[in-house]
């Protein structure tokens, strides 16, 4: 555990160091953000009035408080590097502040970065010497055709980052793929070959020198051009199983079959060579998965639904119910089936307890009448009998029914 603490931190340090920010960068950072600060501070505390308060005011301008009220913006407090030139530099800048301030020849970061601090350089020079950035022979820096790496900053490198289309210690020469449209001793100028090209005179397929790679050398009509190898043609076993190759550009990519598909060529269904189980080839190269449930041979189980999936089946519990995890067998889901049992009060309770226990005794009367034999009551005896029990049946059915139109 500790050699992983250990490990970690020192990637942390050195992640930090890679991308920690130069004294240059640093300096420039808090010039930029003290002349915002001065920006924002403006017009403050003037705004017109009687001459007494305008003279009076005038005088913020160029006031301490001022000062002071910029300073406490320009670093963030987790800013360390900026915090800790800012407390050494503070007497530096008030100077640049109370007298050079209205000076357009010794802007700040003159002043504080390349005068004072010494972390930066002028502009378009680099390094500790403060070195001119590289023009070859041309007047612009790295020939016009890029940038000087760390220009302005004594910790530049000083190296040309070329454009796109060029390359050289100052960018004065084409790069790879592309051809040269115009140069002399200080200019040049290029553009894109064909992408077929590696080499070559001009933009179009017909004026390459060489093909890139992927591409072959052709003549049609007696004019030569770079075309597109096709790999997936010209050569075999390419990609793996479950795969198919797709020629693109200069090359190929193995993309995957149709999920009914074991060797195909194709994307589709419709480009199977072979199918996977549980799939069947209907046509020349055509897959289609087999759908087991449709034998109605499966899932026989109480409760149970077969659903189709690509090559197989599977065997699920029909809905509001679940599959028992000790017996295996689909059971009403108590949390489903809890929904559409009536819920009663204890008064609906009651209430039905004496109106069955005032039929039963109603009932008790007539059986005793029936008992002396006489066919009315006898007969009679048998209707209470069989309505009460359509009466039980009907109240248990309407309630049910309720709360099934109530759970949906």
């Amino acid at each position: 555990m500790g050699v992983l603490c250990y490990t970690f931190l020192a990637i942390t340090l050195l992640f930090s160091f890679t991308n920690a920010a130069t004294d240059c960068e640093v300096c420039e950072k808090l010039a930029v953000a003290f002349m915002k600060g001065l920006e924002n501070t403006e017009g403050k505390n003037f705004e017109g009035g009687d001459v007494d308060w305008e003279e009076k005011n005038l005088k913020y301008k160029t006031s301490e408080t001022r000062l002071i009220e910029i300073l406490e913006k320009v670093c963030e407090k987790s800013d360390f590097k900026c915090n800790k030139l800012l407390e050494e530099q503070e007497e530096a800048i008030e100077t640049w502040y109370k007298k050079f301030r209205e000076n357009e020849d010794k802007p700040l970061r003159t002043y504080l970065c390349i005068t004072t601090v010494n972390a930066c350089c002028p502009e378009n020079k680099f390094g500790d010497k403060c070195e001119e950035c590289p023009k070859g022979n041309s007047d612009e820096i790295c020939f016009g055709r890029g940038k000087c790496e760390g220009a302005g900053d004594r910790e530049g490198s000083g190296k040309c980052v070329c454009d796109s289309e060029y390359t050289g210690d100052v960018c004065d020469k084409c790069a790879d793929h592309h051809f040269e449209i115009h140069s002399n001793d200080t200019y040049i100028l290029c553009k894109s070959c064909h992408p077929s090209c590696d080499t070559c005179t001009g933009e179009n397929a017909t004026e390459c020198i060489a093909c890139r790679d992927g591409f072959k050398e052709e003549e049609v009509d007696g004019v030569k051009r770079c075309v597109d190898i096709n790999e997936c043609v010209e050569q075999q076993n390419l990609c793996g199983d479950g795969e198919y190759c797709a020629n693109t550009a200069g090359s190929y990519k193995c993309e995957v079959c149709s999920k009914v598909c074991d060797k195909c060529f194709g994307p589709s269904h419709r480009h199977c060579y072979s199918c996977k189980p549980g799939s069947i080839m209907r046509m020349p190269y055509m897959c289609q998965d087999i759908d087991e449930c449709s034998s109605g041979a499966v899932c026989l189980g109480m409760y149970e639904v077969c659903v189709n999936t690509p090559g197989h089946y599977k065997c699920e519990c029909a809905r509001f119910f679940r599959r028992d995890p000790v017996s295996n067998q689909c059971q009403p889901d108590p949390a489903i089936y809890s929904r559409y049992v009536p819920k009663r009060n204890e008064n609906e309770e009651n209430k039905d307890d004496i109106q069955q226990l005032s039929v039963a005794l109603i009932i008790c009367l007539i059986g005793t009448m029936a008992a002396s034999g006489n066919i009315c009551w006898t007969l009679l005896f048998f209707l209470s009998i069989l309505f009460s029990g359509m009466w039980w049946a009907s109240d248990k059915t309407d309630r049910i029914a309720t709360s099934l139109a109530r759970s949906y």
